[in-house]
Parts: structure tokens; C-alpha cells; sequence
């Protein structure tokens, strides 16, 4: 009747019966209240552009992509938040579509619906394909079952079709060039040539004389403070562990491993049982521990007969860690571990013992000196490596003189030399304490002239390395370890170019040359660009548009572009949550679950 009386609606009398029919109504029921449109308001959990994000809707959506323990659920304000979140962003996009001109016609809209239900099955199931032919029945009970009426579900079915045409539009745009995918094949396949130095610390200080014992006394007394920053922030290297030696005896869970059962274990017995009888013969009954073992113990193994050396308590399991906190020497403890019962005889014991500030800080001074030197050495030298190497020398030469001036290959041996006539004459008349002195003197002298000069031999000086076919496309580089500052610069070097900064790559200090660039040839990679060209556009399409079921899931992350959309409605007011809906529900929720509890 109701379509009639629109086809006719400019009719005289349908004016006149439509006017009776609304003063009836005002007549019996009022006019529409404010309270009655509030709660219509209230109802909505938010918009996006022109649509309300009804709570009808959502809890349809969450029926048909979840399942019915939601609603109990304690967390159902963070699903429905981000089910109506999803339900926002398909109208947003859905709009987009419209703009575009991309529009949906009942017959590809009643496909989507059949098609969507055969191949890309929700949690709920409508159930209304039967043998790949649609029923209507049984179309309309399912919708029933989560609550939504054909005509709701079919309108949000075609602002979701919009949405993924708007998606597929967004992703047909996408375009790869030939170039770039040439750039970053060759890029990928690139192999370089390079001669390094590497410098090590321990081949840094091997040319550096030993700190004295002034040295060290003076750092102590003018860097206190760093020498106590370093002890309190290394205190585990000033610490001995505590240590525990123990005899366990050890009660198998599982019964396939007992293959080696005691003299007295009843192996019909479950392991608890097991257990239970050994820890009453030796806890209650006093029985000999050592005895005991021989009679039930279960280890693969009784070669030790259950004793372990001292060690730190640390490297035992954690139960029995536990099991020892303020035991001492002869006292038995049990603890269960994952496969085993234990019982176990405290046999040894050594406290955690802190070495004081006051004895490691020459030690630490020693160090704190050492480092610091090497440092500064490394800097000059790979500094001057730099400056020998643009000056013409290789860098071979360059490293022997920047790192080897004034260092010794070979210990340096004290030569006697003779006395002019009259001190011989002298020293004929010297007495033994005198020659003695002069000896002492002349030794010292030698010790210090050997200690002012280090000493390296040739086969323990460093070499450049030449290393070819080095893959330049990782950020690590073989020979020489992993650095993104490096390999980016090895990369993008010509052939012939000396890298003009030094590289700490871990705790070694690198200097290199480019020595040839070997890219791949572009044949090869006309064998492959369309492979490449076809991934690149889906790699670039999952970043700029997301992944379309996500979206039509209503989970979420959504691409760059898609994004974009949101946040630029969001701004513009044109998409909006009702959050103190979702907040009270949270809250609800939490108190109720916190009386359950």
C-alpha cells in the first residue's frame, strides 16, 4: 500500500488520507519526544561522512566476523571500538568511490553477496548457498540470526563492494618503472672489490709501551670518579659467584627413561611414589645418603655417583637454586624439575665474594689508561693511513708507517762497550761493591731503554687485505663485519676511490679503497624484470593501500593512502567514534569482572 501511495503521491486524496493518518497518530502517541531522539543519538557509536555508525550494525558485524563470547567478554569495548572503526573506514572509502564514479548495480551487488559467501567465509555462516544455488529462506534466517534485516545488510554489502572497487582502482594506479627496478637490481647484485686495513685493538696496543706504575697511581688520584663509575657499572667482573657442591639423587618422571633404577626402586610404582619413599628413608628415617643413592637413585649415568664439582649456584636448575637459598654444608634439600624428582645432600659450599673498590681500582685505572691511549693511537693512525694513501703510497706502505715508526721487530739486545785506558785503570781499583753498583746501574738503563721501545715481530704485524667479490647490497660486508655507514659508502664508491673517513665496524677500526665496482650485466636482468616488475607493484600496493581484507575484515592496519583518507576525515570532522560510549562499557565491564573475582 505504501508503494502505491508514493507512485500517487501528487493525488488530492492520498494528501488528504496521509494528513488524517499523521493527526491520528499525534493524536494516540504524541509528537516525537527529545528523550526518544537522544536515545536515537545515544544509539549511534559515531559517523563517517554522511553514515551513522549504528550500534545495530556493529553488533551484526561482530556476529558475523567473530562469534556470540565477544558480547561476554571482558575486552568488548576495545572489539566493538575497532569493529565500528573498521565500519567507518568502508563508508569513508566507499564515499571516495562515489566521487570517483565508480558505482554498484543490483546484479553485481547480489554476486558479491553469493560470491562473498561461497569463497570468502565469515566466522558466522549464513548458510544461504545450498548446492551453489541462492535460498531465500534460508538467506533471511541467517540475517535474522545476527540481528540485521536484509535491506541494512545488503546497503552496507554494497558500501563494502564501493570500498573494494575503490581499493582495486587505488592499486591499478600503481606504476613501477623500468629504471628503478634496474637500480635495484643492481643495487642487489653489485660486487666490489676492496683493500682494507683493519685495526684491531690488541694490534693498536701491541705498539704502545706498558703504563707504569706512576702512570696508573696518578690516574687513580686525578679520576676517582671514573674509576668508580666503571667498577659500579661492571660490578659482575669484581664478583665471585656463590658456589655449591652437591650429591643428588634423582627420581625419573618419565618411565621410559628408567633404565637404570636403584637397588630398592619399585619400578610399578609411579614417580611420585618413587620419590616419596626415598625422601622419608633419608629426611625421616636418617637413612645413609651415599647408601641411599645406591638404592634409588634413577640416573642415566652413576659414574659420579651423583656429585657435582663446586660451581656457582647460578648453572643449576632453578628449582634447586631456590632449594639452596640459606642451606648449609650437610643439609638435604628436594626440589622438582620438569623431567625429574631430586633429593640432594648439600656437600660444599663458597659464598658470592665482592672484590672491595679499594683493591680493583688499580686494575681498573690500568684499564681505563690502556683504553684510552689506544684510542687516541687509532685515530692518529688510521688518520694518517688516510693522508699516506691520497699521497701516493699503498696502503700497505701506508699502514707500515703510520702504525710501525719507531716500533722494533725484534727484542733489542745490550752491547758491552770498551773503556777508554783510564777508566780500566780506574776501575782495576774499584772495589767489588763499587763494579757491583755500576752493574745494577747498567741493567736498569737497559730495562728502561727496552721498555721505551715496543716490540712487534714481522709475523705479528697486521697486513692489507684485498677483498673480492664483496656483496655490497647487505650491510654486512665479509672480512669486515656489519656497518649500515660503511657498506652504504662502499656502495655508491667508484671504481678507485679511497673512502676518506675511517669506520668503527665493532670494536675495529677500518680503512678502505674501492678497488673495482663489478656491476651485474643488464641481459641478466632481462631475464627477471618481469617477475621483479610484478612483485614491486605488489610489495608497493600493500604499503600505499593495505591489504583489502583487512578492510573489509574491519581489523586494520590499513595502507599509507588509506590511511591518509582517515586521518584527513578525522581532521575535517568528517569521521568520529562515540568514545564515551566505549569508555563506560570498558569500565562496566572491568567492575563486573573484578566482583566475579
Amino acid at each position: 500500500m505504501l508503494q502505491k501511495m508514493r507512485e500517487q503521491k501528487d493525488s488530492l486524496f492520498i494528501a488528504i488520507l496521509f494528513g488524517i493518518i499523521i493527526i491520528v497518530f499525534v493524536f494516540m502517541f504524541g509528537l516525537p519526544g527529545a528523550n526518544s531522539c537522544a536515545s536515537k543519538q545515544q544509539s549511534d557509536m559515531g559517523r563517517a561522512g554522511s553514515h551513522n555508525i549504528t550500534s545495530d550494525l556493529t553488533r551484526s558485524m561482530i556476529y558475523r566476523h567473530y562469534d556470540d563470547n565477544v558480547f561476554s567478554s571482558v575486552n568488548y569495548a576495545s572489539t566493538a571500538r575497532q569493529v565500528a572503526y573498521g565500519i567507518g573506514v568502508v563508508y569513508l572509502l566507499a564515499d571516495e568511490a562515489r566521487k570517483a564514479g565508480l558505482r554498484v548495480s543490483d546484479d553485481e551487488l547480489t554476486y558479491y553477496i553469493k560470491d562473498w559467501e561461497a569463497g570468502n567465509p565469515d566466522v558466522f555462516q549464513l548458510g544461504f548457498m545450498q548446492h551453489n544455488k541462492f535460498d531465500r529462506r534460508s538467506y533471511e534466517n541467517g540475517l535474522s540470526r545476527i540481528m540485521i534485516s536484509s535491506r541494512d545488510y545488503e546497503n552496507y554489502k554494497r558500501e563494502e563492494l564501493l570500498a573494494r572497487r575503490y581499493l582495486t582502482m587505488m592499486a591499478s594506479s600503481i606504476h613501477v618503472s623500468e629504471e628503478s627496478l634496474w637500480q635495484d637490481y643492481k643495487q642487489a647484485n653489485t660486487e666490489a672489490n676492496i683493500e682494507i686495513v683493519k685495526l684491531t685493538p690488541d694490534d693498536v696496543s701491541a705498539t704502545l709501551v706498558p703504563v707504569t706504575a706512576d702512570e696508573i697511581l696518578a690516574y687513580v688520584t686525578d679520576h676517582a670518579d671514573d674509576v668508580k663509575v666503571y667498577y659500579d657499572g661492571h660490578l659482575g667482573e669484581f664478583t665471585t659467584p656463590a658456589k655449591a657442591k652437591i650429591q643428588q639423587i634423582r627420581i625419573q618422571k618419565d618411565m621410559s627413561m628408567l633404565t637404570n633404577p636403584g637397588l630398592k626402586t619399585v619400578k610399578t610404582y609411579q614417580a611420585s611414589q618413587r620419590f616419596a619413599i626415598a625422601r622419608a628413608q633419608i629426611m625421616e628415617n636418617g637413612a645413609d645418603f651415599e647408601a641411599a643413592f645406591a638404592d634409588y637413585d634413577e640416573s642415566l649415568s652413576k659414574d659420579n655417583k651423583g656429585v657435582y664439582d663446586l660451581r656457582p649456584v647460578s648453572s643449576y636448575s632453578f628449582a634447586i637454586q631456590d632449594a639452596l637459598k640459606d642451606k648449609k654444608v650437610g643439609d638435604v634439600i628436594t626440589a622438582e624439575e620438569s623431567d625429574v624428582f631430586v633429593i640432594a645432600k648439600v656437600l660444599e659450599q663458597a659464598d658470592q665474594v665482592v672484590t672491595p673498590l679499594e683493591e680493583a681500582k688499580f686494575g681498573i685505572a690500568a684499564k681505563l689508561l690502556e683504553d684510552g691511549r689506544v684510542k687516541a693511537k687509532t685515530e692518529e693512525v688510521a688518520a694518517r693511513i688516510i693522508e699516506l694513501v691520497k699521497s701516493g703510497k699503498s696502503m700497505q706502505e701506508a699502514l707500515d708507517e703510520a702504525l710501525y715508526t719507531g716500533v722494533a721487530d725484534a727484542a733489542p739486545v745490550a752491547v758491552a762497550t770498551d773503556s777508554d785506558d783510564a777508566d780500566s785503570a780506574d776501575a782495576a781499583d774499584d772495589s767489588a761493591e763499587s763494579a757491583a753498583d755500576d752493574a745494577a746501574a747498567d741493567d736498569a738503563a737497559a730495562d728502561d731503554a727496552v721498555a721505551a721501545v715496543p716490540v712487534v715481530l714481522p709475523a705479528d704485524r697486521i697486513k692489507a687485505k684485498l677483498l673480492e667479490s664483496v656483496g655490497t647490497a647487505t650491510t654486512t660486508i665479509t672480512g669486515v663485519g656489519t656497518d649500515d655507514n660503511f657498506a652504504r659508502d662502499v656502495r655508491n664508491a667508484a671504481s678507485g676511490t679511497l673512502l676518506e673517513k675511517p669506520y668503527l665496524v665493532g670494536a675495529n677500526t677500518v680503512i678502505a679503497r674501492v678497488v673495482t665496482q663489478n656491476e651485474p650485466k643488464r641481459e641478466f636482468f632481462d631475464l627477471q624484470k618481469k617477475v621483479m616488475l610484478e612483485k614491486a607493484i605488489s610489495e608497493k600496493s600493500l604499503q600505499l593501500v593495505g591489504d583489502p581484507s583487512n578492510v573489509i575484515n574491519l581489523t586494520g592496519p590499513y595502507g599509507l593512502w588509506v590511511q591518509q583518507k582517515i586521518e584527513q576525515a578525522i581532521q575535517h570532522k568528517q569521521f568520529s567514534l562515540n568514545e564515551d560510549y566505549f569508555s563506560r562499557e570498558a569500565r562496566k565491564r572491568a567492575a563486573k569482572a573484578n566482583e566475579q573475582q
